[in-house]
C-alpha cells in the first residue's frame, strides 16, 4: 500500500495517465483499510495504515477530474442557484472513474427556458436533499430539451444515482423529461453525444461502460424512447 501511494504521489513518472494514478491511490487505500480491519495487525502497522489512509484522503483524484468540469458550454451551479451541499452527507470520489450511467428525470416541465430549466433542476435537488436526505443533487450532469448541459454534483463527490456501491467510479447524467412517454429532443441527444464523448476521452471510460440506469437495477429508467441511443452506439 505504501509503495502504491508513493508511485501515485512522490514517484509519479512524467506522463503517467491520471486513471493509473487514481487506481494506485484506490488500491493503496484498500490495502490500508484491510490492515485496519485485521485483528492480527500490530499497533505499529495500524498506526502506519491510519497515516497512509489520511494521506490518500488528502490527495486529489486526478487532474482529468478537475479538467472535466470545463466541458464545453457547461452551465455552472451558481447560474442555477444551487443550494449549499451538506458535506457530512457526501462521500469523496476515491476510485478511478469507470462508468457513465444515463437516466431520465421522469419530471416534466412545460417551460424549458433557461429559468424554467433551472427551476426544474432546483426542484430535483430539493427532492434529493430534503426527501431522500442526500448531501446534494444525485447526478453530476443534467441535460434539458434545449441541449443545455448543467453542472450537478461536483465530480469531487461520489454520485447518488445508481444505487449503493454502484455509485463508485460512476458518473451520473440525467436528461430532463419522461422518455417512457416522450421522445428526447435532437438537441438533448446531440448534447448527450458530446458530453459522453468528452467524458470518455478525459476519464478513459470505454464505450461498453456507458450504461442505462436499468443496467444497475430493476427500473424503467431511462425510458423506452431513450434506449435506442445505447444500441446505436
Amino acid at each position: 500500500a505504501e509503495g502504491r501511494l508513493s508511485f501515485a504521489k512522490e514517484r509519479r513518472a512524467p506522463g503517467t495517465p491520471g486513471s493509473i494514478v487514481a487506481y494506485r491511490q484506490q488500491a493503496a487505500l484498500e490495502g490500508y483499510e484491510g490492515i485496519l480491519s485485521n485483528p492480527d495487525a500490530s499497533a505499529d502497522q495500524r498506526a502506519r495504515a491510519r497515516l497512509g489512509a489520511q494521506r490518500v484522503g488528502a490527495a486529489p483524484i486526478t487532474n482529468e477530474v478537475v479538467a472535466v468540469a470545463d466541458v464545453g458550454g457547461l452551465i455552472r451551479r451558481s447560474s442555477w442557484r444551487a443550494r449549499r451541499v451538506k458535506r457530512t452527507e457526501l462521500s469523496r470520489a476515491r476510485a478511478p472513474w469507470q462508468w457513465i450511467t444515463v437516466h431520465h428525470s421522469v419530471v416534466r416541465s412545460e417551460d424549458y427556458s433557461p429559468e424554467g430549466t433551472f427551476d426544474t433542476v432546483r426542484g430535483i435537488q430539493r427532492d434529493h436533499m430534503d426527501s431522500k436526505g442526500w448531501g446534494d443533487i444525485g447526478y453530476h450532469f443534467l441535460i434539458d430539451p434545449a441541449g443545455r448541459v448543467i453542472e450537478g454534483r461536483e465530480l469531487q463527490w461520489q454520485g447518488a444515482h445508481a444505487g449503493g456501491q454502484n455509485n463508485i467510479g460512476n458518473v451520473g447524467i440525467c436528461l430532463l423529461g419522461n422518455f417512457d412517454e416522450d421522445r428526447p429532443s435532437r438537441a438533448s441527444i446531440a448534447s448527450l453525444d458530446r458530453l459522453v464523448l468528452e467524458l470518455q476521452q478525459k476519464l478513459r471510460i470505454p464505450r461498453l461502460n456507458v450504461r442505462p440506469h436499468r443496467a444497475w437495477k430493476e427500473t424503467a429508467c431511462p425510458g423506452r424512447h431513450l434506449m435506442p441511443w445505447f444500441t446505436r452506439g
